[in-house]
């Protein structure tokens, strides 16, 4: 029964048209049924050519985590054919209905599994900087459960990564002002430590999420440890901005 639900959502990605959240059919849909139809998308993925190159992290804040009443981030994976290249323009019709927020990258120069630490990750980083993360929900309005959330990948479409590396200033990171803007207008601001306080601990969720199935983060691979902001909607025409200490990471939607 699974596999109905994981062909439709990869019809709505093929066709860029949304679609019912998957609980509106199944109200019993489980977390853990969830993170099935989730893998079997990135298998499908994987079996076109594709390739993971890392994973990102959603429900990173604690106030979220209370309305949802779980204390854990969920997680979606990333491709290589989600990475945008800074200074490439954004193409509008490649999703349905997108948005953006900005997140804190990390690349490890070792892999983390089951039973990482916070001494772990400082210890394993070869990277924290800027980045953009582009969301689209594969559901009508952006409106969704947790169970349809995790099984949409976390709404993952795309990103951007920053070439700024602030792994000597890990004790500031948190406090770090960001701002986005949507054609020179000021929509959001806020600071990393949004992030779970610390989104170097959003690192640690994953990589011991990934050790329990006996998996790990990778060498190289790239995580987005989760939104700053709200996000934000854009459309052909708009110029997205945002800035950072040390960098501006921009794109141009056509």
């Amino acid at each position: 029964m699974l596999s109905q639900w994981v062909q439709s959502l990869q019809q709505a990605v093929r066709d860029r048209k949304a679609r019912s959240p998957l609980t509106t059919e199944v109200p019993t849909l489980t977390i853990e049924q969830a993170y099935e139809i989730q893998s079997a998308g990135m298998e499908i993925a994987l079996g076109a050519k594709d390739s993971l190159c890392g994973y990102k992290m959603g429900l990173t804040s604690r106030a979220k985590q209370r309305d949802v009443n779980v204390y854990e981030p969920i997680r979606g994976y990333l491709l290589s054919s989600m990475e945008i290249q800074k200074g490439d323009a954004v193409v509008r019709d490649r999703w349905i209905h997108p948005r953006v927020e900005p997140e804190l990258a990390v690349v490890l120069k070792s892999p983390l599994g089951e039973g990482a630490t916070l001494r772990d990750v400082i210890r394993s980083l070869e990277f924290a900087g800027p980045a953009l993360e582009i969301l689209d929900s594969r559901y009508e309005n952006f409106s969704f459960s947790l169970p349809d959330v995790i099984a949409d990948n976390t709404s993952a479409a795309g990103f951007i990564v920053g070439r700024t590396n602030w792994i000597d200033r890990l004790n500031e990171i948190g406090r770090f002002g960001v701002s986005i803007r949507k054609n020179g207008a000021v929509e959001r601001t806020g600071a990393p430590a949004a992030v779970l306080g610390d989104p170097l601990l959003s690192v640690v969720g994953l990589a011991r999420a990934l050790g329990r199935e006996g998996k790990r983060i990778e060498a190289g691979m790239v995580v987005l440890t989760g939104g700053i902001t709200a996000s934000i909607a854009f459309e052909k025409g708009d110029l997205i901005e945002s800035l950072w200490p040390g960098e501006d990471l921009s794109f141009r939607v056509v």
